[in-house]
């Protein structure tokens, strides 16, 4: 189930200054999911990505251009920068109707792709800044299960850079234990091949079995509850498909 766009700005607004409070809170804590970065860094590192994303929206970029802002300047809080983005973030993506144009490094391009995307953006990193520093609160189960769908669309098909993407031999099935959800993941050619809501009979080199939230840790290369039957380095591999 994808959240309407009311739902989606709540969980950008939540989970975007969650993220910053943390950082704030705990400026120097390491952050294990991305490392040799500070929860300083990744509060920079997801403003950066607001600002981009607001320019983008607001404006109606219909090209790839560098976004201004990308960094605060050494003389500015960070933090206070950050959430000054968040705020141009949400401004742009509730002033946007999702089927403006606007350009973006995927086959989608418009403004209903930054709107997704930045819930999961924010969704993942908030997790990433509670792990540093505890134990994470979950991920709701909607947004983690469009989180799932929206990275084998998104963050296995497409790089920011325009390279191709590799993927690894063997299958790997996605099974949701707190949903009827599976999705079974191949490669064809060198062509992603994803079968939503695969038959319960079907099967793969690989199972991973787990909440939605756990799943969707997995395809993101973090660590997660799910069961992992079957071959370990096929289940392994794949994890590592998103950047």
């Amino acid at each position: 189930m994808v959240p309407d766009l009311a739902a989606t700005l709540s969980h950008i607004a939540a989970d975007g200054r969650r993220i910053i409070d943390v950082a704030e809170s705990n400026p120097v804590a390491e952050v294990k999911a991305c490392p040799g970065w500070t929860l300083t860094d990744l509060a920079i590192h997801t403003g950066g990505i607001h600002r981009m994303a607001a320019h983008w929206v607001a404006n109606r970029i219909s090209r790839m251009e560098r976004w201004p802002d990308a960094e605060p300047g050494d003389l500015v809080d960070p933090f206070s920068w950050c959430r000054e983005g968040l705020g141009l973030l949400l401004h742009a993506l509730k002033g946007a109707d999702p089927n403006d144009s606007v350009w973006s490094w995927t086959a989608r391009r418009n403004a209903g792709f930054y709107q997704r995307r930045m819930m999961q953006e924010n969704a993942v990193h908030r997790w990433d800044a509670e792990a540093a520093v505890g134990t994470p609160g979950p991920i709701d189960a909607d947004v983690a299960t469009d989180g799932v769908d929206e990275v084998l669309a998104v963050g296995m098909r497409f790089r920011g850079n325009g390279s191709p993407v590799e993927y690894p031999d063997g299958s790997v099935l996605l099974a949701r234990t707190d949903g009827t959800d599976r999705w079974l993941i191949r490669s064809l050619d060198g062509t992603l091949q994803v079968a939503r809501n695969a038959d319960a009979g079907d099967t793969a080199d690989a199972t991973v079995t787990g909440h939605a939230e756990d799943l969707l840790l997995y395809l993101w290369g973090r660590p997660h509850a799910a069961i992992v039957a079957g071959n370990p380095d096929t289940a392994t591999a794949w994890s590592t498909v998103a950047p």
